[in-house]
C-alpha cells in the first residue's frame, strides 16, 4: 500500500520554504533592466506590441541567466533565446490547427525534456523552447508574421545576453570570489568538525563551485585570475591534507597519546580560524589579516607533537611522527593559501603556476568539438526506456499533447495557460512535481486573480503598465531559485500585466486562468501517477554505478602505492573526481528516494543508509591514501594484489545491486590485508618505523572493513 501523507506534507513544506542563499538580486536587476529596455524602446518607437513581443524573449532568456558563469551564461542565454524564437515562429503559424499543434507540441516537448540529461542548462533551454511554442500557439498568424515575432523574441534574448557580457570588464571577479569564499568557508567548517570528530567527512559536492574557475573563468583575467585558480587548486589539495591528518589522528588515538591528540585538535581549530579569515578576505577583495595569533598557537601545537614523537619509541612514536608530518603539510598548504590570497588585493605576485601545481592536478580544458561530441553521446545514450530522462521525455510529450488537445476543446480565452501549467508542473521526480503543482495553483489564484481584478478596475495606461512589468520582473527573477511559490505569484502577475498591453483584461479572464491552471495541474499529476518514475526503481543501478566508480578509484590508489614511481597521478586525480561526482549523484538520488511515498522499494531503507555510510568510510581511507602517496620509493607488490581483490569485490557488490547472481564469492580481503600489514611490519627498520607502512596498514584496514560491510549489506558471503 502506498502512503502519500508524509511525502505530501514534505512537498507542502518545501513549497513554503524560502532559501535565502538562492536569492539572486543581481540577476533580478539585470533581467528587469533588459525587460524595461524592450518595453521602453517599443513604446518610444510607436511599436508597443512589438516591444512586448521582444520582452517575452528578454524575460525568458533572463530567467535562463541563472545558469552558467561567464561565457557559458552568455551561451545559455542565447541558446534559450534562439530556441524560443524558433519555436515561437512555428507555434504562431500552426497553433490554430488542431492536429499539427498537438503533433508539434508532442515532438518539441519530447526533445526539450530529453535535454534534462545534459543538466540544468539543458533543462532551461528546452523549457524556454516549449514556452515559446505554447505561448504563440494561441495566435492565428501567417508564416511571415510568425517569423517576425520569432525574430523579436530572439532580439529580446540578445538584449539580455548583451547585458550579461557588458558588465564583465567592470566587475572584480564576483563569481570567482563568491565560489572561493564559499569553498574556504566550507573547509573551515570541516576543519572545525574534525576537531570534534576525526571521522567527519566533507559532503561530496561541497567544492563543486570551484569547477567554474577552470571551465568558465572571466575572459579578462591576468594575475587575479591566476591567483583565483591557484586558490582553487590549493582548496582541493587542502581538503586531502585535512582528511589525511584526521586519519593520522585516529591512528594516534589508538596508542593512548592524549596530549598529542589534543594538540592535533588544536591544529584543526587554528586551521579553521585561518580558513575563516581567508574566506572573509577573498569575499571582501582584501588580503587576509589577523592570522598571526593563530600561527603562534599552531606552532605551539606542532612543538607538542614533536615532543611526543621524540619521547615515545616504537608504535606510538611512529604514529606521533606521522601526525607531525601531516601537520607540517597542512601548515605548508595554509602558508601557500595566505600568500596567494594576497595577490588579488594588490600584493606582489608569487609563483602562481607553482602554487597551482602544488595544489593538485590542473584539470585539462576541453575543446568545443569535444564538448559537442560528449553532449551528443549523452543524448544518444539516454534514448532508451531504461533512462529516467527518456521516460520523463515520453511522459512529457504525452501530457503536453493531451494538454494542448484539451485546451482546443474549450472556448475560454488564453488557452495556452493549460499546457503551460503542464509544462511547469511536470518534473522527473515525485517531490518536485507535487511541489510545483501546489506552487503553480497558489501563484495563479493569488497573482493572476488579484492583478486581473486590479487592472480591470484601474485600467492603467501603457506607461504605468511598463512600470508595473519592471517592478514585477525584479522579484520574479530574483526569487526563481529561492521559492517557486513566490516566483509563481510574480510570474502569473507579470504575464497578466504584459497581456494588458493588448487590452485591459476582464474579470472573467481570472476565472479562465484558474480553470486552465487546475486542469493543467491535474493533467500533470495524472500523467505522473499513470507512469511514475520512482527513484526506487533506478536507485539500485545508481548505487551500483557508485560501487563500480569507487572500485576503480580504490584500485587506482592501491596500484599507485604498489609502484609509486610509475603511478599515473593525472589519471588518479580524474578517478577521484569521477568518484566524487558519482557519490554526489548517489547522495542526491537517496535524498529524492527518501522523499517519495512508501512504495514497494526493492532495497530496504536500512540497506541504503548503511551502504552510503560504508561508502563514506571507504572514501576516508582512499583520500588519506591518495594524500599520503609517496613520490617514489620501493614498491609493494602485495598492495597490487589487494587492489585487484578490492576492485573485484566492488564489482560483485555492483552486480548484486543490479539483481544479477554473484559470480564467485567475495574475496577474502581481511586475510590479504593482514598479510600485507605483517609484511609491512617485518620490513620496518626499527623505531619509529616506516611512516608509509603505518599509513598503508592503517588505511587498508579501514578500507577492507568498509568493503566487507558493503558486501554484507547486499548479501554477499566471503
Amino acid at each position: 500500500m502506498v502512503r502519500l501523507g508524509p511525502a505530501l506534507g514534505q512537498a507542502v513544506r518545501t513549497a513554503l520554504r524560502l532559501d535565502r542563499t538562492k536569492i539572486a538580486l543581481g540577476v533580478g536587476l539585470r533581467v528587469a533592466i533588459g525587460v524595461g529596455l524592450c518595453l521602453v524602446v517599443g513604446r518610444l518607437s510607436g511599436h508597443t506590441v512589438a516591444g512586448v513581443t521582444a520582452t517575452i524573449g528578454a524575460l525568458s532568456a533572463g530567467m535562463a541567466s541563472h545558469q552558467g558563469t561567464y561565457r557559458s551564461r552568455a551561451a545559455i542565454v542565447l541558446a534559450a533565446a534562439a530556441s524560443m524564437g524558433a519555436c515561437a515562429t512555428v507555434g504562431g503559424a500552426v497553433g490554430h490547427l488542431f492536429g499539427p499543434d498537438v503533433a508539434v507540441t508532442a515532438l518539441v516537448s519530447f526533445g526539450a525534456a530529453l535535454l534534462i540529461s545534459l543538466g540544468n542548462a539543458g533543462l532551461v533551454v528546452g523549457l524556454q523552447a516549449v514556452v515559446g511554442l505554447v505561448v504563440f500557439s494561441q495566435f492565428h498568424l501567417s508564416w511571415g508574421v510568425s517569423l517576425r515575432n520569432g525574430g523579436l523574441v530572439l532580439l529580446g534574448g540578445a538584449v539580455q545576453a548583451l547585458l550579461v557580457v557588458v558588465v564583465w570588464p567592470l566587475r572584480r571577479f564576483p563569481a570567482e570570489r563568491r565560489a572561493l569564499s564559499d569553498a574556504y568557508g566550507v573547509l573551515a567548517g570541516y576543519s572545525r568538525a574534525l576537531a570534534a570528530d576525526a571521522g567527519a567527512l566533507l559532503e561530496p559536492g561541497s567544492l563543486d563551485g570551484l569547477d567554474a574557475l577552470w571551465r568558465d573563468a572571466q575572459p579578462f583575467g591576468g594575475d587575479d585570475l591566476a591567483a583565483h585558480r591557484a586558490l582553487a587548486a590549493q582548496a582541493d589539495r587542502l581538503r586531502l591534507e585535512l582528511v589525511a591528518l584526521a586519519r593520522a589522528r585516529v591512528r594516534l588515538a589508538t596508542t593512548g597519546e592524549k596530549v598529542a591528540a589534543r594538540a592535533v585538535d588544536e591544529v584543526f581549530e587554528r586551521s579553521a580560524a585561518v580558513l575563516d579569515e581567508v574566506a572573509a578576505a577573498v569575499a571582501d577583495g582584501r588580503a587576509p589579516a589577523g592570522w598571526q595569533e593563530q600561527r603562534l598557537r599552531f606552532r605551539s601545537a606542532q612543538e607538542t607533537l614533536q615532543e611526543a614523537a621524540a619521547a615515545r619509541p616504537a608504535d606510538s612514536g611512529a604514529a606521533a611522527l606521522d601526525v607531525e608530518r601531516r601537520v607540517e603539510a597542512v601548515a605548508g598548504q595554509l602558508r601557500a593559501v595566505l600568500r596567494t590570497a594576497a595577490v588579488p588585493a594588490g600584493f606582489d605576485a608569487v609563483d602562481l603556476d607553482e602554487l597551482m601545481r602544488s595544489g593538485g592536478i590542473v584539470p585539462a580544458r576541453r575543446s568545443g568539438a569535444t564538448w559537442v561530441r560528449e553532449q551528443g553521446a549523452t543524448l544518444r545514450s539516454n534514448l532508451t526506456l531504461s533512462s529516467q530522462a527518456c521516460r520523463h521525455a515520453l511522459r512529457m510529450a504525452v501530457a503536453m499533447a493531451a494538454g494542448v488537445a484539451i485546451s482546443h476543446v474549450f472556448t475560454y480565452g488564453h488557452r495556452y495557460w493549460l499546457p503551460m501549467t503542464v509544462l511547469l508542473v511536470l518534473r522527473p521526480d515525485f517531490a518536485s512535481t507535487v511541489t510545483r503543482g501546489l506552487s503553480r495553483v497558489i501563484g495563479t489564484l493569488i497573482g493572476a486573480g488579484a492583478v486581473t481584478a486590479l487592472l480591470a478596475e484601474l485600467r492603467p495606461g501603457p506607461d504605468w503598465l511598463i512600470a508595473l512589468v519592471v517592478a514585477l520582473c525584479f522579484p520574479a527573477a530574483a526569487l526563481l531559485l529561492a521559492n517557486y511559490a513566490i516566483f509563481s505569484v510574480c510570474i502569473a502577475s507579470l504575464v497578466v500585466t504584459m497581456l494588458a498591453f493588448l487590452g485591459a483584461p476582464e474579470l472573467a479572464t481570472a476565472g479562465d486562468r484558474t480553470f486552465y491552471t487546475l486542469a493543467g495541474a491535474a493533467v500533470a499529476l495524472i500523467a505522473y501517477a499513470a507512469w511514475p518514475t520512482w527513484e526506487s526503481t533506478s536507485l539500485p543501478d545508481t548505487l551500483a554505478g557508485l560501487a563500480e566508480t569507487e572500485g576503480r578509484y580504490a584500485a587506482g590508489v592501491l596500484r599507485a602505492w604498489a609502484e609509486p614511481s610509475t603511478a599515473d597521478r593525472a589519471g588518479l586525480q580524474k578517478a577521484r573526481l569521477d568518484a566524487r561526482l558519482a557519490r554526489s549523484n548517489a547522495e542526491a538520488a537517496v535524498t529524492r528516494w527518501l522523499g517519495e511515498p512508501d512504495t514497494a522499494h526493492r532495497l530496504p531503507r536500512e540497506t541504503v543508509l548503511g551502504f552510503m555510510a560504508s561508502v563514506r568510510a571507504c572514501v576516508q581511507a582512499l583520500l588519506a591514501l591518495h594524500a599520503e602517496l609517496p613520490e617514489a620509493g620501493p614498491g609493494q607488490p602485495e598492495v597490487g594484489r589487494l587492489a585487484s581483490d578490492v576492485e573485484q569485490a566492488f564489482s560483485l557488490v555492483a552486480g548484486r545491486l543490479r539483481g544479477s547472481a554473484p559470480v564467485g564469492e567475495l574475496p577474502r580481503l581481511r586475510r590479504r590485508q593482514l598479510a600485507l600489514a605483517a609484511r609491512l611490519e617485518a620490513a620496518s627498520d626499527g623505531p619509529p618505523g616506516d611512516l608509509g607502512a603505518v599509513v598503508l596498514a592503517g588505511e587498508t584496514d579501514l578500507l577492507v572493513d568498509s568493503v566487507d560491510a558493503l558486501g554484507h549489506l547486499v548479501g554477499l558471503e566471503s
